[in-house]
């Protein structure tokens, strides 16, 4: 969808390297972890700066906020997304169903407040309702995200 937003003039949206890099160990190669990331995508959409990063649940009902030592949007990510935010940008979490079926744009400040009153609520995950009033659109199976981005700007 980034290919055509660009082809069509609308903006120009590019993934960001993962923070990995490929190393031997044993004969093999290995993937490993040697910088954080704020997002994985940033760039322009009809003008305005946006970042967003993708997550993907395999769970069918609801959003985990992680559990035990493994969370689900870092903290680092969180401070990146709002402080891009707060400078001028819109800042965003693209969650997916890993069925691929349903997506959700969830604009960041929207994710962090609602986090926190669920968490207060002793909550462990957003539910699939909640949800649901960020679902976004798709064309032939393809995530078409720039609509819910400009309903976010106006």
């Amino acid at each position: 969808m980034n290919q055509f937003y660009r082809a069509k003039g609308f903006g120009v949206v590019e993934k960001i390297p993962n923070g990995t890099k490929t190393i031997r160990q044993g004969g093999r190669q290995i993937i490993v972890r040697d910088s954080k990331t704020g997002c994985d995508f940033i760039g322009h959409l009809d003008g305005k700066p946006i970042a967003f990063d993708c997550k993907l649940t395999a769970n069918k009902t609801n959003f985990p906020f992680g559990s035990g030592k493994v969370v689900t949007v870092k903290p680092h990510q969180k401070e990146f997304l709002k402080a891009f935010k707060e400078t001028g940008g819109q800042s965003f979490l693209l969650i997916a169903l890993e069925n691929g079926r349903r997506s959700f744009l969830v604009d960041i400040d929207e994710y962090l407040i609602s986090e926190k009153q669920l968490l207060a609520d002793g909550r462990k995950s957003f539910p699939l309702v909640w949800l649901e009033a960020f679902e976004v659109d798709q064309v032939n199976g393809i995530v078409d995200y720039r609509k819910n981005i400009i309903e976010y700007m106006n």
